[in-house]
């Protein structure tokens, strides 16, 4: 008896809370808990890099650490918080944050944690929005002047304003998705001689100078020194060709280097000089985002200038050189598989 009495009461239950109209379960917080703190909304951000010249999502692949930051509207740090590993790799992440409900500004930097070749000058927690910078870590020289010759870790950019957390909300709750811009770029520079006689790499350097090393929190260059960027490899590579049957393996001398600097802006000067062992004047000073916008084609014309140099993020150049180790103009330049010849070389 008393167990049957027990299943009756458990039926009877259920019954009740099949029977409560669907809108008191989906209730806000207020019905159900006694305190705001005990609300279960879970407020999401979510992540893409479309930025790239495919313009297709691929974070999961290139993206390996978060840091994100949340101010309020006075720009003051109201949370931090920072994720890495193999989460971001999944499909569909996104990330939680705790804040109260109301309206932020959100600044995103990922890449911060693999490497430290970039920092957050303001620290790990800034303070205010405006402290939410990068800062390239950097060399001296000997005349003391900065100096980057080194492989650059991936960093990425976004932001985001009058980001709205809302009120009359609960579980979970996407905010915004904020789409990254990739501020690293790779300079690949091939140097071949003409007339297939060997090179060597050791008698080329190769520099870009720019002062974009402090990035702010909008992504934009700040007054900083200048940064000179080197190679930070370089090695000979024998190019050979097939003729009938045979290899020849003394077809092409060449050699290849690889620059990685900060963020190409479409409005600056900035120069790619090339010089040779014991020659005064350089090999070749040219202007290098003029150069790279060449590459851009008619399939991209629609985009602005800094929109492709935001999105494509690998450039490879190709010169040739004679036996004075000077610069073969007639037989123009390689940028990105298009081909330019120059009537001068006043650039």
């Amino acid at each position: 008896m008393t167990r049957t009495t027990g299943l009756h009461r458990a039926f009877a239950t259920l019954l009740i809370l099949v029977s409560l109209p669907l809108s008191f379960l989906l209730a806000g917080c207020e019905s159900l808990y006694d305190g705001e703190e005990d609300c279960p909304v879970r407020y999401h951000v979510a992540f893409r890099f479309t930025n790239n010249i495919l313009e297709a999502d691929a974070f999961a692949s290139q993206v390996k650490s978060v840091s994100l930051f949340v101010f309020d509207r006075q720009g003051g740090l109201v949370t931090a918080k920072s994720e890495s590993g193999g989460r971001l790799a999944r499909p569909g992440y996104t990330m939680t944050v705790d804040v109260k409900p109301g309206t932020y500004d959100l600044v995103a930097w990922c890449g911060l944690a693999d490497g430290g070749t970039f920092v957050l000058n303001g620290g790990t927690t800034p303070a205010t929005r405006e402290e939410a910078r990068t800062r390239l870590e950097r060399e001296r020289a000997a005349d003391g002047t900065a100096v980057s010759a080194k492989a650059l870790t991936p960093l990425f950019h976004a932001q985001a304003a009058d980001v709205d957390f809302p009120a009359d909300t609960w579980g979970d709750t996407l905010v915004c998705t904020m789409d990254l811009t990739k501020d690293t770029n790779t300079i690949r520079i091939i140097l071949s001689n003409y007339n297939a006689q060997p090179i060597d790499p050791d008698d080329f350097t190769f520099a870009i100078a720019e002062e974009n090393g402090l990035l702010g929190c909008d992504n934009m260059p700040l007054a900083d020194e200048a940064v000179t960027y080197t190679e930070w490899t370089k090695k000979s590579m024998d190019e050979p060709r097939q003729e009938d049957t045979r290899t020849v393996i003394d077809a092409i001398s060449s050699m290849i280097a690889e620059i990685d600097m900060s963020r190409l802006m479409a409005d600056r000067g900035t120069r790619l000089v090339i010089r040779a062992k014991g020659h005064d004047d350089p090999v070749l000073s040219l202007p290098l985002i003029q150069l790279l916008l060449y590459a851009k084609g008619e399939a991209r014309s629609q985009m602005s200038d800094q929109r492709y140099l935001d999105c494509q993020d690998e450039y490879n150049l190709i010169f040739y050189i004679n036996e004075d180790k000077g610069w073969y103009m007639d037989a123009g330049i390689y940028v990105n598989g298009w081909h330019m010849r120059w009537q001068s070389s006043d650039m």
